[in-house]
């Protein structure tokens, strides 16, 4: 099995960080073909078309880079028909530009009702990631797969956005897959991009668990427990009887990052603080209507990920006050 990225040339920035991605968690070189990059792309002296006829014949999973450029590349829809023809195992990636009501996506070889989803979806890159361990060997460390998918959202967030001038593909900023009808573009138009999110404004109004962090009050643990979530893209937490598992990939953590056991010790009680911060909300409950899991709230997560300076500064001096080779 072979990982075989389907996409416009235009597009191999994009290409490129899924590269770097897939290799960073694990998927061999030797398993990726990205015509992009000489490295990865066709050896010399092939026919670029039988090649990749043979490519495809071999069933990779292919990645589809879907883009307003790649419905205007005759090779890219050549690609993907090929690939369907073939019924090869395939996962949809948007770009943040694309709208998925346009005629060609709606209208094209694949089903546009299959899930697919945006590149910049934290959460749907961390599920991609899993779902590729059926096939490939993907490292059991999350802590580096959390850093891995990190990087890529900040490096592809530098991509400057491309003119569009095609009226068929109105562009739409979305990080869900959503088949909501729109108006067409009649004009040329730029595509829209994420609002830059000012740390200011953000921190304006913080919550409590940001303003205790700012004034010192919060435990130890409490701040590595922020750490935590951050560092490996927990934005679910397990509690009740799974707070055993929770514990023990926290003790994972704690290892690989040198720390002592203070927030694997004093986990249920620094969950409990947060709780009562209103920091969290149950996500799933067992049969009998106990929480088993709860999830950082969506306004609390914007602010964990958007945290001045200075509260960043604030946790690394706790996080290296619980090193095992702190002297303090």
């Amino acid at each position: 099995m072979k990982i075989f990225i389907s996409h416009s040339s235009q597009n191999k920035n994009y290409g490129n960080e899924l590269v770097d991605l897939l290799t960073g968690i694990g998927v061999k070189d030797d398993e990726i073909i990205f015509t992009s990059n000489d490295a990865y792309g066709i050896p010399i002296g092939q026919n670029i078309f039988y090649w990749l006829k043979s490519r495809i014949s071999e069933k990779p999973h292919v990645l589809y880079l879907l883009s307003p450029e790649y419905y205007r590349s005759v090779a890219c829809l050549n690609e993907m028909g090929a690939a369907w023809v073939v019924e090869n195992k395939h996962t949809m990636i948007f770009t943040p530009e694309f709208n998925l009501s346009s005629p060609e996506f709606l209208n094209g070889a694949i089903n546009p009702r299959e899930i697919g989803f945006y590149i910049d979806n934290h959460d749907k890159l961390i599920a991609f990631v899993e779902s590729l361990r059926i096939d490939f060997v993907i490292s059991l460390n999350q802590v580096l797969i959390s850093q891995k998918i990190r990087l890529f959202l900040e490096n592809i967030k530098t991509f400057n956005p491309i003119v569009v001038s095609s009226p068929e593909l109105s562009p739409v900023v979305s990080n869900n897959v959503s088949f909501k009808d729109q108006e067409l573009a009649t004009h040329e138009q730029k595509i829209q991009v994420k609002p830059i999110v000012n740390r200011t404004e953000m921190n304006s109004a913080k919550s409590r668990l940001l303003m205790d962090l700012e004034s010192n009050k919060l435990k130890d643990e409490d701040v590595l427990l922020i750490h935590y979530i951050i560092e490996t893209g927990r934005f679910k937490l397990g509690t009740g009887w799974r707070s055993s598992q929770e514990i023990e990939n926290i003790k994972v953590w704690e290892e690989v990052q040198e720390l002592n056991h203070s927030l694997s010790t004093n986990y249920d009680n620094a969950l409990r603080r947060f709780e009562m911060k209103n920091v969290t909300e149950v996500s799933e409950t067992t049969s009998y209507g106990n929480p088993r899991e709860i999830s950082i709230k969506e306004e609390i997560k914007n602010e964990l990920l958007n945290m001045s300076d200075e509260l960043l500064s604030k946790i690394d001096e706790v996080f290296q006050r619980n090193k095992k080779t702190s002297t303090w």
